[in-house]
């Protein structure tokens, strides 16, 4: 199973925000609530926590890239235990 990671809204007037560094690389394990990557808004410079477990397995959105919130940035494959 995999797990679509969206860029994220934080507040209401937020419509894009710009990916500054990806933590990881693709094939990368990463844990729950592990930083996964950075974003600048016009407000602030936040980190996106991962939200599972499991390989990055697909980096979608390049670093300097300015991305809509709820768009797919990366893909995480789950594992199972």
């Amino acid at each position: 199973m995999s797990v679509n990671i969206k860029m994220p809204k934080w507040d209401l007037s937020m419509k894009e925000a710009k990916i500054t560094r990806w933590f990881k690389k693709e094939g990368d394990m990463v844990d729950k609530g592990e930083d996964l990557f950075e974003v600048e808004t016009k407000k602030i410079i936040n980190k996106v926590q991962s939200p599972a477990g499991g390989r990055l397995s697909q980096i979608m959105i390049p670093v300097g890239t300015r991305v809509p919130v709820k768009v797919v940035v990366a893909i995480l494959a789950k594992t199972g235990k």
